[in-house]
């Protein structure tokens, strides 16, 4: 099976990317590399020819367009996340007067 996996270079991704490649499917990794992402992550399976790399911010439809078109995958798996989201900007009253007021 071929699996486009967003964000393959993340600390989960990169796991689900492994074990993936090791019970033999084909994985299109598709990630923006933001903060959270290290391609050290997959290192260990970048070189393996069932595996393939994409650069692409999946907020791009065009580029994500191209990366279907040109892989065609099987299934989806959506693991790419921003973990470590700045809500200090909001959170400038207390948490009771921002949700029941």
């Amino acid at each position: 099976m071929k699996i486009l996996l967003t964000g393959g270079a993340g600390f989960i991704g990169s796991a689900v990317v492994r074990l993936a490649i090791a019970r033999g499917h084909h994985v299109v990794n598709v990630d923006a590399l933001t903060y959270a992402a290290c391609l050290d992550n997959v290192a260990s399976v970048a070189e393996h020819p069932n595996y393939v790399f994409e650069q692409v911010d999946i907020r791009d439809c065009a580029a994500l367009d191209g990366v279907f078109a040109k892989h065609t995958p099987d299934a989806v798996m959506h693991l790419a996340a921003e973990s470590h989201v700045d809500l200090s900007g909001i959170l400038r009253s207390t948490p009771r007067t921002m949700f029941f007021s």
